[in-house]
């Protein structure tokens, strides 16, 4: 995600992609549309890379709902906080597209979800990949280090506040007075650990 020249750009990209001045300003459809934009396969590969990179658990675990919203999210708030960035420069070419701020949310959604479950080197693992990026973004032209960490913040958002809750095994035998059978999926278990079960009930959607 960042800043790319108006003349590299085709008519239908020019009528999806996020411009803090004027373009979106007057069309809001383009904080989220821009998103599903890239300027070349390379772009499109390396973005598809990182999402097939991200563990299992993430969606098959907390719940496609829960997953995609935080995407979506994530590409408005990833596009916002670029805007915010973009304020004393304001210029008509300065155009961005991309997934990268999406995909950052799903990494702010699995900090979330670690930190409820109590992970906390995980969680801590997942904050040094995203201090790692926020470097190689210094290093590598036309990259949006704004988007990728409003992008981040969106996700983290989403999960923290309408993701799943966790709750002690213990606890829950010691509330119904039954055995559990453990349907968790199995990178599900491995990240959360034994005696911790996902509480459904306390997620929004």
């Amino acid at each position: 995600r960042g800043a790319i020249a108006a003349h590299s750009m085709g008519p239908f990209f020019l009528d999806f992609a996020h411009q803090p001045y004027p373009l979106s300003f007057y069309q809001k459809h383009r904080y989220l549309t821009s998103g599903f934009l890239h300027g070349s396969l390379l772009h499109l590969y390396m973005n598809l890379r990182a999402l097939l990179t991200l563990p299992s658990w993430l969606e098959n675990g907390i719940g496609k709902g829960v997953y995609l919203s935080a995407y979506l999210v994530a590409i408005v708030t990833g596009n916002i906080a670029h805007t915010f960035s973009s304020l004393g420069y304001l210029s008509a070419s300065s155009l961005s597209i991309g997934a990268s701020g999406g995909i950052l949310g799903l990494y702010g959604l699995m900090l979330a979800s670690l930190m409820k479950m109590g992970n906390a080197l995980a969680a801590s693992s997942v904050l040094k990949q995203m201090i790692w990026l926020i470097g190689f973004g210094f290093l590598v032209p036309n990259v949006s280090n704004a988007g990728h960490i409003g992008g981040f913040i969106g996700g983290w958002l989403v999960g923290y506040l309408f993701g799943p809750g966790y709750m002690n095994a213990f606890s829950r035998d010691k509330g119904t007075g039954r055995y559990y059978v453990d349907r968790v999926d199995e990178d599900f278990r491995l990240v959360m650990g034994p005696g911790i079960l996902p509480d459904y009930g306390r997620a929004i959607f």
